[in-house]
């Protein structure tokens, strides 16, 4: 990972010094052009193995998941899952944003961990001193990676999903209009989960810790806290945490129907994530903007 990382970090650094007299002496302008950055900031992720790793790892999670959990529903007498409308359906084609979120937000994360991991984060902020820009370019392709892998899983789950359906003699209900904003939904949510693990790398910077962190956070501490707000009889307060807000936005999992949390808004779902990322996103540029580089 250091290697590919520096490597791309001296490009970056040799483009800023490659620049016109004329530009450099301007007053406000930056050592590296936007196209650059970004340019660099993708090399930096895919010139490593863990990207397509990760890749791979959301699409056994989302049709491994979605095979396993939709199986179950049509053999087992007595599932809590049923095919009789659109809306039923859905919980079976949107697993991968109850189960896979994390893989997305993994990523962000590591879009900036890994500069600090690899301890070349100072070669890059010496190279574009400005590190809002830095930051704005690791956000831009943690968002678009988180992208990818979310239409990958979301995609990966409707195909097996529709095939089971059908081999079942069930209809697969994927032209209908419920699930296909739950699918689209579901690609939006896992996107935006990419944001929230940009702020996440930027406040934590250890790489190690800011993985350990959102696996106990995202499969231990937030289930926990769903499932004590049901006991209590507030099951809907789940839905103010981000990964209740998630299952909401994505309209509706399992995680939910097992919360008896479905009382909500897909809108509401969305607005309460997107407030997530925004404020971690923030705190996480403050944090990122103070670094000081040596």
């Amino acid at each position: 990972m250091s290697t590919g990382t520096g490597t791309n970090t001296a490009a970056v650094a040799r483009t800023g010094r490659g620049a016109s007299p004329a530009t450099d002496s301007a007053p406000g302008s930056g050592a590296v052009s936007t196209a650059d950055l970004l340019r660099s900031e993708v090399l930096k992720l895919t010139t490593t193995r863990l990207w397509w790793i990760l890749l791979l790892a959301v699409v056994a999670c989302g049709a491994g998941f979605t095979a396993l959990i939709v199986f179950g529903g049509l053999n087992a007498p007595r599932s809590p899952l049923s095919f009789g409308a659109a809306g039923d359906a859905v919980p079976a084609y949107n697993l991968p944003v109850a189960l896979a979120y994390v893989f997305p937000l993994a990523i962000g994360v590591i879009t900036v961990t890994q500069e600090y991991h690899a301890r070349t984060i100072s070669a890059t902020l010496l190279a574009e001193p400005r590190r809002a820009r830095v930051y704005g370019a690791k956000l831009v392709v943690g968002l678009g990676t988180a992208f990818v892998y979310g239409a990958v899983a979301v995609l990966s789950g409707a195909l097996v999903a529709a095939a089971l359906l059908a081999g079942h003699g069930k209809p697969t209900y994927l032209t209908d209009g419920t699930v296909l904003g739950a699918l689209g939904g579901s690609v939006l949510v896992m996107t935006l989960w990419g944001a929230i693990g940009v702020g996440v790398g930027a406040l934590v910077r250890n790489q190690v810790a800011a993985i350990v962190g959102i696996l106990l956070v995202t499969q231990f501490v937030e289930p926990t806290l769903r499932i004590l707000a049901s006991s209590l009889g507030n099951a809907e307060l789940g839905n103010l945490l981000p990964g209740g807000a998630g299952d909401l936005a994505g309209g509706g999992t399992i995680m939910t129907a097992a919360a008896e949390a479905d009382g909500g808004s897909q809108g509401l779902g969305f607005l309460v994530l997107f407030l997530y990322a925004v404020v971690i996103g923030a705190v996480g540029a403050t944090r990122f903007t103070r670094y000081e580089a040596s």
